[in-house]
């Protein structure tokens, strides 16, 4: 299995989706619009990009109250992605990065290691990502479903994240530090917990994904080691007055 094989798949042992299905050689995934992630449809190599593909597709999506995005990444043949952007007219968004770097043991001062499913956790969770009370009941279902593979980052009132393990890997998801306290190195010191944990599992390699625009972050991650291995985006209808949006990975 190639490296970027290996890290889109542990990305989708964590969000997983509440629907899954192959349209038309598509990946095809739901979850209540929350994620882009689990909400679009990707392809492994080939996939049909003729007008009844399509159709078939926007079918599937609207019957769930979403749009038609399409998750762009290197395991995608060129060929169907020049298809989606030039004769479906896509365009991208959201370019993302995926970065990795070797699990290692580092003191992190005042970080908690707690239950995915700690009830306080969540909430500040949800409430420093800005997830509307809607998106905090799906966040909490998708975590829900990997708390035993993981575990929460916390610093209370201030910062927060969660590492899940899949395999040799362990993503750290949905970091977030309240506006108040940015500057104040919180991101270092959960970053920091976050491999002590995965490494004290024995887990090889910590992951994260960020976008490429998130300069901070990215620069956060590369000071601490981290090297980009991939990016993917997303492609959406190029339609002006539509709205084709969905909440972001997290």
């Amino acid at each position: 299995m190639s490296e970027v094989q290996a890290l889109e798949t542990a990305s989708y042992a964590t969000w997983t989706p509440d629907v899954s299905e192959i349209v038309a050689g598509w990946h095809v995934t739901a979850t209540d619009g929350f994620s882009r992630r689990v909400n679009s449809a990707r392809a492994i190599g080939e996939a049909a990009v003729d007008d009844d593909s399509r159709n078939l597709l926007e079918r599937w999506f609207s019957s769930r109250n979403l749009p038609l995005v399409v998750r762009e990444t290197p395991l995608m043949s060129e060929g169907t992605s020049r298809a989606v952007r030039n004769l479906w007219q896509f365009k991208a968004i959201d370019e993302t990065l995926v970065m990795s770097n070797r699990s290692r043991k580092v003191p992190a001062r005042g970080v908690r290691t707690v239950s995915i499913r700690n009830g306080t956790f969540q909430a500040e969770l949800a409430a420093l990502n800005g997830c509307s009370k809607a998106d905090a009941e799906t966040l909490k279902r998708l975590y829900a479903r990997v708390s035993k593979k993981g575990v929460g980052v916390w610093i209370p009132g201030r910062a927060v994240a969660v590492v899940v393990r899949y395999r040799d890997a362990a993503g750290v998801f949905s970091v977030a530090v309240a506006e108040e306290h940015k500057q104040a190195g919180l991101g270092r010191r959960i970053m920091d917990a976050a491999s002590t944990w995965a490494s004290n599992k024995g887990i090889r390699d910590t992951f994260v994904q960020v976008l490429r625009t998130n300069e901070p972050a990215v620069e956060l991650y590369r000071h601490l080691g981290f090297t980009e291995r991939y990016r993917y985006r997303y492609l959406q209808p190029d339609r002006s007055g539509m709205d084709t949006t969905l909440n972001g990975d997290q």
